[in-house]
């Protein structure tokens, strides 16, 4: 469960590089795409960036008992 939430985390990281790398292509001037503001591209990739690690963090301290969860038994290693 913890190697899923690991590839999301990762997943979310990958799309906010691609977000931030596409509101770099089309500020540069590149046509992308009619529909993409560059500024909610970067605010998108800001927030994906920096929350991703963050949940997983969470999901590890929940995973492994150390936060307590009602009705969760922690993974015993």
């Amino acid at each position: 469960m913890l190697a899923g939430g690991s590839v999301v985390a990762l997943s979310d990281i990958a799309f906010g590089l691609y977000y931030r790398s596409l509101a770099d292509r089309v500020e540069s001037g590149e046509k992308v795409a009619t529909s993409i503001d560059p500024a909610s591209a970067r605010r998108i990739a800001t927030m994906m960036i920096v929350f991703a690690p963050i949940m997983w963090l969470i999901f590890f301290l929940i995973s492994s008992g150390i936060i307590p969860a009602g009705g969760i038994d922690p993974i015993q290693f």
